[in-house]
């Protein structure tokens, strides 16, 4: 299903892209649930392409996760995976699109990157020529987030497939880069030079043990540090996971989906229910020892149908707070709340790809509303009084990271 919801998305956003590069708060309006009135932001670093998650380092200084803008290298894929001719991928541009609607063409290439923004304002990519993969419509998938550990990035490379399309492309193309889709890399920094080195596999683990199993997909998502290890979130696997300092996963949860009414372009009886899986996008672990996972939902990515779970320590799944959509990030302030990021206020399936950024109210529906009319907003973070929000993630070359001062919140 996750990569179903990138189709979507990457659809959602050239509709967006032809009319306008920023929405208003207005589009917005009908969603809102309280009186607080949103906060405006400054923008801190721009030119990104297709940015995710960001983490803060202790200092201050910014990393960002950029999924990138693909590359020359191209498949045509139908809804099973690669188009074949007698075991051979046709080459792209030889398909007629209106025999075969449901085909579409990615391009692979080494176009991900991290980008570190300064306590003092400076922009540089520090980490270049990862894999990533343009999906159509502005959407890719490539460096998904980057976390920091003294002078070493940890950092989650998507895929948005089956396993077997890494393994395919790594065989046509460049096997050295596309091995490292569905990865986590940890990159060390040493002056100007870097090297990276695979950690995990996730595309491995997601072949072998396929935790959810709706089908095996595998789009590693977030990071976080945990103690002496980290935890990760695979969107395309359903689940979440734990890596130990040795690179070693397991699965931590797989949190529950729901059902939603159909939409009516599917043409099923009024008030049909139709499942959704739950994608989860983000983790992080509490003051009380409990991790709490924010989900996207799958299609038809309802509106009001995200919710944020909690895993106890005994690892009993709760629902923690409800009536959240599209949330792509989540992440504690220095005062112990939760604030998350929807990436549409008004659905996926909207076209309106206004978001949020949302202080969470522990068991309600309702939340409020920190900034409002971002355009396609994905990651968070937080350093002592300020969120830094991604915005433009559907945008190669126009994407954001605008900072706000939770102080003109009280």
């Amino acid at each position: 299903m996750p990569s179903v919801t990138m189709r979507v998305l990457g659809g959602v956003a050239a509709a967006c892209l032809a009319t306008t590069a920023f929405t208003s708060t207005a589009a917005a309006d009908n969603y809102q649930p309280d009186r607080h009135r949103p906060i405006e932001g400054t923008v801190v670093a721009t030119g990104l392409n297709s940015p995710r998650h960001l983490t803060a380092a202790p200092n201050g200084d910014l990393y960002v996760a950029e999924a990138g803008t693909g590359g020359d290298d191209c498949l045509v894929m139908g809804e099973e995976g690669p188009v074949l001719d007698e075991g051979v991928p046709i080459p792209c541009g030889s398909w007629d699109p209106e025999e075969h609607p449901d085909w579409g063409e990615i391009r692979l290439g080494d176009t991900g990157s991290i980008t570190k923004i300064t306590r003092k304002g400076h922009q540089s990519r520090v980490v270049t020529g990862l894999p990533a993969v343009d999906l159509g419509g502005g959407e890719a998938t490539g460096p998904s987030d980057v976390a920091v550990r003294g002078n070493k990035l940890m950092v989650t490379v998507g895929l948005g497939a089956d396993p077997a399309v890494r393994d395919l492309a790594a065989d046509l193309f460049d096997e050295e880069l596309y091995e490292d889709l569905a990865t986590v890399q940890q990159v060390k920094l040493s002056g100007k030079k870097t090297s990276a080195r695979t950690v995990a596999d996730l595309g491995q683990f997601e072949a072998d043990n396929n935790p959810h199993p709706a089908m095996v997909d595998t789009n590693p998502n977030a990071i976080v540090s945990d103690g002496s290890g980290w935890i990760i979130t695979d969107a395309g696997g359903n689940s979440v996971l734990r890596m130990d300092h040795k690179g070693r996963l397991s699965t931590l949860a797989v949190p529950p989906g729901g059902e939603a009414e159909a939409p009516p372009f599917l043409e099923l009886p009024p008030g049909t229910m139709i499942p959704f899986e739950p994608v989860p996008t983000a983790a992080e672990r509490g003051r009380d020892g409990s991790v709490y996972i924010s989900v996207l939902t799958g299609f038809p990515f309802p509106v009001g149908g995200s919710t944020i779970w909690k895993v106890s320590p005994s690892g009993k799944v709760t629902s923690w707070a409800t009536g959240l959509t599209n949330v792509t990030d989540l992440t504690f302030g220095p005062d112990g709340s939760l604030y998350a990021v929807q990436l549409a206020n008004n659905g996926l399936l909207s076209e309106d790809l206004t978001g949020s950024l949302l202080k969470i109210r522990k068991g309600k529906s309702t939340h409020q509303v920190i900034a409002d009319g971002l355009f396609a907003p994905y990651g968070v973070t937080m350093h002592k009084s300020n969120a830094y929000v991604t915005t433009g993630t559907v945008v190669p070359g126009g994407g954001e990271v605008v900072r706000f001062d939770l102080r003109r919140c009280r």
